[in-house]
């Protein structure tokens, strides 16, 4: 049954946290629109070096970096994890980093890839794609468009057979990049094809393109509008910088001319207090309305990325959940206290 399926229970889920209310009112969080993207970008880059030392363990894992080329002849990073005891037929997950579309690189999601790799004998990769302003949509869906065509044509060299598990994810404007790729491998026949999507807090929604049955329920833009995370201000800011065509295939798969029947079992994770909330809700109806098998986990009153804040509970649970969801995805599904032992494993 679907506990979000009216008004009054979507917009329950935007009811501040107590706890977390009580976090922002100790340590506001950064005003992240005032600034050039070139200093924003440098507070990401301090901040995922944070969040790395947060999680430093290897879990077995090695690491491994080299460049691609794009469609334009630009070259861009990949950054590989390979599992511990890895053998020829390891399955493939592809990992996106969020911050935007102007700020992130691809060490962002590290803590992610390496308990992946571990856990599910799985080869991540963790990919680049160029930030705007400087470059302006639709770069970074070709980016990664073009990584992942690479990656399903060349996996062999990485150890890696997709016919065994190939997934995307990816975390904000991640989130983003994952599912217009999902799409993008269902409308172009990618082989082999994708077997998962992650799509975790993800934007893919603008008021112009919601679907008349879901329009009710897209409420996030202007309940959570004055947040302090991921507000409406930082949108139009950073929309801005990105300039996307809301009406492109590019920007979602909401504006597919192709049935979505045929597209990969989806896990998706939405914050409560984030005003893309609806964005995931909408998106997890649409693609169950049309027959594809979803997962969904929504965390009431928690900011957009609330597992930045490591002192909350909901904090753990959501890297659980995301591990635990790609290892529905990948067909492996573990015990959540295995994957707990090994997430918090400090060395």
């Amino acid at each position: 049954m679907d506990p979000y399926n009216t008004p009054e229970a979507v917009l329950q889920l935007g009811v501040i946290d107590p706890q977390i209310d009580q976090i922002f009112k100790e340590e506001p969080p950064p005003n992240l629109n005032s600034d050039p993207p070139q200093v924003l970008r440098a507070g990401m880059v301090t901040n995922e070096k944070l969040g790395n030392e947060a999680k430093p363990a290897s879990h077995g894992t090695n690491e491994s970096v080299l460049t691609i080329p794009m469609r334009d002849g630009y070259e861009s990073e990949l950054r590989v994890i390979k599992p511990p005891n890895q053998t020829p037929n390891s399955p493939l997950v592809v990992l996106i980093y969020g911050g935007g579309f102007f700020c992130g690189t691809n060490s962002q999601l590290l803590p992610w890839a390496k308990a992946t790799s571990a856990l599910y004998n799985a080869t991540v990769v963790l990919p680049s794609y160029r930030l705007a302003p400087e470059y302006k949509f639709p770069t970074a869906p070709n980016d990664i468009w073009d990584s992942v065509k690479w990656l399903a044509a060349n996996a062999a060299s990485l150890g890696a057979d997709p016919s065994q598990g190939f997934v995307i994810g990816g975390s904000s404007a991640g989130g983003n990049l994952a599912v217009v790729t999902g799409h993008r491998a269902l409308r172009e026949k990618l082989s082999p094809p994708l077997t998962g999507v992650l799509a975790n807090i993800p934007v893919c929604l603008d008021a112009q393109i919601v679907p008349e049955k879901y329009k009710h329920l897209f409420l996030a833009r202007e309940q959570n509008a004055d947040g302090l995370v991921c507000n409406a201000k930082d949108l139009e800011v950073w929309t801005g910088w990105w300039g996307p065509d809301y009406f492109s295939v590019d920007f979602s798969p909401v504006n597919s001319d192709i049935p979505l029947a045929g597209l990969p079992p989806h896990f998706v994770q939405v914050d409560g207090l984030d005003t893309l909330r609806d964005d995931g809700l909408i998106y997890e109806k649409l693609l169950r309305d049309s027959g594809v098998s979803t997962r969904l986990v929504a965390y009431p009153g928690m900011p957009h990325g609330h597992w930045g804040y490591r002192q909350h509970p909901l904090s753990d649970k959501a890297h659980i959940d995301t591990l635990s969801g790609l290892g529905w995805l990948l067909g492996q599904e573990i015990q959540r206290e295995e994957i707990s032992r090994l997430w918090n494993t400090e060395g």
